[in-house]
């Protein structure tokens, strides 16, 4: 019964919210993807960006600009979701896998942008250098 409780306060403290039961963890997220959408300005994005975890959530960064800080959460019955913001623009994202189990990320920002994040093919230009 004190473990539950302790359990309990600990899944209540505010922070990070953690993956969630049955969702891969952070490091599942790692690498280089092409992100294809649109910027909240309208303008068309057709970029690289790398993905790092960060504690329990996970550092979305692209050449230029700020990043984006994600964390797992906070809807309980939504196990693909992740949230968070860039430069304080709230951004959320749907996660699920290809084929070859390699995320695909599904983006939406508060200031109108939205891109799909695709895991860039083994060989293919991977950084801003080149």
């Amino acid at each position: 019964m004190i473990a539950r409780l302790a359990l309990i306060g600990m899944l209540s403290m505010p922070g990070v919210a953690v993956a969630k039961p049955g969702t891969p963890g952070p490091a599942y997220f790692s690498g280089s993807y092409e992100r294809i959408g649109r910027s909240g300005q309208a303008a068309l994005l057709n970029d690289i960006v790398t993905i790092v975890p960060d504690g329990q959530g996970v550092v979305i960064a692209a050449c230029t600009g700020p990043v984006l800080a994600m964390s797992f959460g906070p809807a309980f019955e939504v196990t693909n979701l992740m949230t968070g913001s860039s430069a304080g623009i709230v951004v959320e994202c749907l996660f699920h896998n290809n084929g070859y189990n390699r995320p695909i990320l599904t983006c939406k920002a508060a200031d109108g942008a939205a891109f799909t994040l695709w895991p860039m093919a083994a060989g293919a230009r991977s950084s801003c250098a080149g």
